[in-house]
């Protein structure tokens, strides 16, 4: 995953498909708060991959929890939970308010030892949209009470976030469409900076080489320039979500991250990825 949790924020606050932190004037997604209350029981199945940064192996190893499997339901979460980002963040009016989770099934990963759950406490769940913005957020939030480590890997004892895009059917696919344009343009850019080293280093003129190299630095400035990476949260396809409501998908790629402190200021510290499935209910999840 090349999205980090610094440029998730940044992409749902600022950018015509994000959420949260903009100007107090801002207002939520229309509809927002009946979708969340009209929202049925959902069930996921996650696994995080902690220790993953941008989809690149670390130095520090991995660790694997797998297994985890969640209930998400409209009822308000009337509990004790950690704060949320967006309902105890700086713009609580673009929150559909904290929701109760319940964790049907610890997650779990192998270490020396064998198979350990980790357990994931006071969990709630919300959505934040803001008004115009083609994508909003999932965010489940958890307390994990105790440090759990795999050889140099270590998910700590915090207040413990994941984060998923949220889509319309029609936010997608312009979306897409646009993501579409903008990867074509840059690709185009930087087949002609191969183009133009290709020549540089053809030429025996030195003059028509400095041309050449002039012209592939100018591609390869407007490809960067086309700002791909802004377009990672965007799914590629369908099947990259998960429907929660017949006009709502859920992006099966999110973030894991930490947070200490309020909401209104501070940094997020990235843990690593997520990956959701629908899960059916069944009352043996040991199957």
């Amino acid at each position: 995953m090349r999205f980090t949790v610094c440029f998730l924020l940044s992409f749902i606050s600022s950018s015509s498909y994000g959420f949260n932190f903009p100007s107090p004037t801002i207002k939520i997604k229309e509809g927002l708060k009946e979708v969340v209350d009209s929202q049925k029981t959902t069930t996921l199945e996650l696994k995080m991959d902690i220790g993953a940064n941008n989809g690149r192996r670390q130095l520090g190893g991995r660790l694997n929890v797998n297994g985890l499997i969640l209930e998400l339901s409209s009822a308000m979460a009337d509990y004790d939970h950690p704060l949320m980002p967006g309902v105890d963040g700086p713009q609580p009016q673009l929150s559909g308010g904290a929701r109760t989770l319940d964790v049907v099934q610890d997650g779990w990963f192998i270490d020396m030892t064998g198979k350990r759950c980790v357990q994931t406490l006071n969990g709630c769940w919300e959505m934040v949209w803001r008004e115009k913005a083609l994508a909003g957020s999932l965010v489940c939030g958890f307390d994990v009470p105790v440090e759990y480590k795999r050889n140099q890997a270590t998910l700590p004892s915090c207040r413990m976030y994941m984060s998923f895009p949220l889509w319309t059917m029609e936010g997608l696919l312009l979306a897409q469409k646009n993501k579409e344009k903008v990867v074509s343009r840059a690709n185009a850019f930087l087949a002609e900076k191969k183009l133009e080293i290709e020549k540089m280093q053809t030429s025996t003129n030195p003059l028509i080489s400095a041309m050449h190299y002039r012209n592939a630095a100018h591609a390869k400035d407007m490809a960067s320039r086309q700002n791909v990476k802004h377009f990672d949260i965007v799914p590629s396809s369908f099947d990259e979500t998960i429907p929660l409501q017949d006009d709502l998908l859920l992006t099966t790629r999110g973030l894991v991250f930490s947070k200490d402190g309020s909401f209104k200021r501070g940094k997020h510290l990235l843990l690593g990825s997520v990956h959701a499935s629908q899960k059916r209910y069944s009352n043996n999840y040991d199957e």
